[in-house]
């Protein structure tokens, strides 16, 4: 690895059994976007795991390691009708960001 690891990922387990997942990103060659932004791209936890803090621990380490890296602020795309997300997100202090999601159905 480098000294910058750009995709990070961590998975969670209880009992050496997986029960969750995150994966993100350091960015910074893309779209003019910094190298002190990065991303988290998804988060998984398996149902029977639920509501025992697994997506919390996940997303303290991803960010403790993407600050490591330089990050100073963290983006994730959320679908507006995703409320458990986006209500977790929002108590992780997550708030909304200036940048604008486009899209184009081809």
């Amino acid at each position: 690895l480098q000294s910058r690891s750009h995709l990070p990922s961590l998975v969670a387990t209880i009992n050496d059994n997986v029960v969750g997942f995150i994966l993100g990103e350091a960015s910074g060659w893309e779209f003019g976007i910094p190298d002190t932004v990065g991303w988290i791209h998804t988060i998984g936890v398996d149902p029977a795991a639920q509501k025992k803090g697994v997506a919390r621990k996940l997303l303290h380490e991803m960010i403790v390691h993407l600050k490591k890296v330089g990050v100073t602020s963290i983006y994730v795309l959320v679908s507006w009708r995703d409320w458990d997300l986006l209500k977790f997100l929002d108590s992780a202090g997550f708030s909304r960001g200036d940048m604008i999601n486009l899209e184009l159905k081809v």
